[in-house]
């Protein structure tokens, strides 16, 4: 007899920033898999409840700005009144300036490090105060641009959960594994306004292609699941090779 149980089935997972994109792919995929998923977002409502809709009783919509301490606590509260208490967050909320140095500035700076990095701190502790002794996985959207720097704030912020994902790897074990993954050029709606440039920087990457949301979320779920039981602190890059080739 053939196992029809969904991966995922009787599992609750939180991704933020989960209304468009990268995050949306995550939900569709962990609900799919037979999760139940609890969908942050900020402002894209509209997203979030049409996410929501193909999915009832199994994706739970929950506004909240998780850049802020109490927000953090009172989406926690709202998804484990809903569903329970998540054994699997993503941290995907994240937001890019387009502003170059030195006009960037310190109030933009911060704004970016309380998002990108401040934000997943947050959840991250949030989440081990629920979790208890079940065992739990976090997963970071870091970015290949940690690794090769282009603007000062939003690299330095994905420099930062890098580095945060190794450590609290190395806290939380052995009853949480937390890695990240670091996406290369993505077709997200972040390119809607630089599709030709997307194009381009596909063609220089070795697989000559821009991963879809979809190609993210796939790492995701596999990091999140059983198969990868033994992989802990680690940043696994979803560019494409763009990263080999500078």
């Amino acid at each position: 007899m053939n196992n029809t149980t969904p991966p995922f089935a009787d599992m609750i997972v939180l991704v933020t920033g989960g209304a468009r994109g990268i995050g949306r792919a995550c939900v569709e995929q962990f609900a799919q898999a037979g999760a139940t998923v609890g969908l942050n977002y900020l402002s894209s409502e509209r997203e979030a409840e049409e996410t929501a809709a193909k999915y009832p009783n199994r994706v739970f919509p929950l506004r909240g700005d998780l850049s802020v301490e109490a927000e953090v606590e009172r989406v926690f509260a709202e998804l484990m009144e809903r569903a329970g208490a998540p054994a699997i967050l993503v941290n995907n909320a994240g937001v890019v300036n387009r502003e170059k140095f030195p006009e960037v500035s310190a109030e933009t700076f911060t704004r970016i490090l309380k998002v990108n990095t401040v934000g997943p701190y947050l959840c991250a502790r949030e989440f081990t105060r629920h979790i208890g002794k079940r065992q739990g996985v976090i997963i970071n959207i870091g970015s290949m641009r940690a690794f090769q720097p282009t603007t000062v704030d939003y690299s330095a912020s994905k420099a930062a959960l890098h580095n945060l994902t190794v450590s609290l790897a190395k806290t939380l074990a052995p009853n949480i594994r937390v890695n990240a993954v670091a996406p290369g050029f993505t077709d997200t709606p972040m390119h809607d306004g630089s599709r030709e440039r997307l194009r381009a920087e596909g063609e220089k990457s070795p697989l000559r292609r821009v991963s879809t949301p979809e190609d993210i979320a796939d790492a995701v779920l596999f990091l999140a699941s059983p198969a990868a039981r033994s992989i802990t602190g680690q940043i696994l890059l979803v560019d494409n090779g763009r990263s080999l080739v500078g």
